[in-house]
């Protein structure tokens, strides 16, 4: 930073410490020439995605949850004068897509967690349809071809797979995922299966 006579912003650097169990911040490692040592924080928002220290999702669930819901609020006030498919459209461009954003960053919540998400999209599908807050939601899913929050994550998941095994994603999950390559000829070898990546 010095060499490109850059400064640090103390305002806007956040520290934090992600570790099984919470632990004190040790600034003493802290560069002199950077200034005063920022104070660790239990979180820390980048990209609008919020990661705590524990990885546990639990304040982005609840900020996405937050803001989902006020808007559905909002947009039910208008909606009754709005045909079904710019129901659809404008749910999904306010609410739906808050939902998929930076969801490959959720495998490994908690159930309840995932639940909490999936009220948001039984709640935007009520609405896009108009139909009673209680009557059961999965054809109504299906008929808007909208797959449940756990599926999408694992949709999400193997299609960043699939694009790192043939190479049209970034070269950083490029250089993790390969397919297997098999020392002698099985009958799995048709299955193109991939390498598990090894963890260090």
């Amino acid at each position: 930073m010095n060499l490109s006579r850059l400064k640090l912003n103390s305002d806007k650097t956040e520290v934090l410490i992600l570790r099984q169990s919470p632990s004190a911040w040790d600034d003493s490692w802290w560069p002199t020439a950077l200034g005063t040592a920022p104070t660790a924080s239990d979180h820390a928002r980048n990209l609008g995605f919020i990661l705590d220290s524990l990885l546990l999702m639990t304040k982005q669930v609840n900020a996405v949850s937050s803001s989902c819901f006020n808007t559905l609020r909002m947009l039910r006030m208008i909606f009754r004068w709005i045909p079904a498919e710019t129901r659809k459209t404008v749910t999904h461009a306010l609410v739906t897509s808050r939902l998929d954003y930076g969801n490959t960053l959720y495998p490994g919540t908690t159930a309840k967690l995932q639940k909490r998400l999936q009220c948001i999209q039984n709640a935007s599908a009520r609405l896009i349809l108009d139909i009673p807050r209680h009557s059961h939601i999965s054809a109504h899913l299906k008929h808007l071809h909208w797959l449940p929050i756990n599926k999408r994550i694992t949709f999400r998941l193997l299609t960043h797979a699939h694009k790192a095994l043939h190479d049209m994603g970034p070269e950083y999950l490029n250089s993790c995922l390969s397919f297997y390559t098999h020392t002698r000829q099985l009958r799995s070898a048709s299955l193109a299966l991939a390498t598990v990546p090894r963890i260090p």
